[in-house]
């Protein structure tokens, strides 16, 4: 007979990966073992068994489970009617908004996928694949004279993605600047250049 599953069982799941993300975003994968996850959950190796296998299973959900939920969020700005430049706009806001959040699990996503086998990787890569091509349409809508030149069009979305993807080295959400105000500054810096970015009212400053 299947094992029934407690009511709170997804919400232990969900605890879980949550702890553990913290955990691996700060020692990293190969520096954290199934100890480590099980006194930053308060609970037992045996308990944690009762959820996962071991802790690559642990970081292959939570990696699932973060890269789904970028997808999932990001289709209906990608399917919605909206102007070229609001789209991206949009689409940034949420990935800063998402990346400040989560930010441990997309330390994570950064650092740790490497320690997944090679078939798990590949499965996390062709989501991750899905993010960018959805951003390089995205930038394509906005100069459709560069569609025809693929090299140039992924040197330009991957530009783009090296912006933002390291934010989490220096950024707080809680700092001066929010997260809406950092990507309609990004989306700026990005579409208009250095030279023509419009200076920030009042003059405050990020702190790292």
């Amino acid at each position: 007979m299947a094992r029934t599953r407690s009511a709170e069982y997804d919400n232990i799941h969900d605890t879980i990966i949550d702890r553990a993300a913290s955990v691996f975003a700060r020692r990293g994968f190969a520096g954290t073992s199934i100890g480590d996850i099980a006194e930053a959950c308060d609970c037992s190796k045996s308990r944690l068994y009762h959820y996962f296998d071991g802790k690559e299973a642990i970081l292959r959900d939570l990696l699932e489970t973060h890269v789904d939920s970028l997808l999932d969020r990001l289709r209906p700005v990608v399917y919605r009617e909206l102007d070229p430049g609001q789209r991206f706009l949009q689409m940034v806001k949420l990935f800063l908004e998402v990346y400040s959040v989560s930010r441990d699990r997309h330390v994570v996503l950064l650092t740790c996928l490497d320690s997944l086998p090679e078939d798990q990787r590949q499965t996390i890569i062709a989501k991750q694949r899905q993010l960018i091509a959805y951003l390089r349409d995205a930038l394509l809508q906005l100069r459709p004279d560069i569609a025809e030149d693929r090299v140039i069009s992924q040197v330009d979305t991957m530009l783009f993605f090296g912006m933002i993807n390291w934010t989490y080295t220096w950024y707080r959400a809680e700092g001066p600047v929010g997260h809406q105000e950092l990507a309609e500054r990004t989306v700026d810096l990005f579409l208009n250049g250095y030279a023509g970015i419009s200076p920030r009212a009042g003059g405050a400053q990020v702190t790292k």
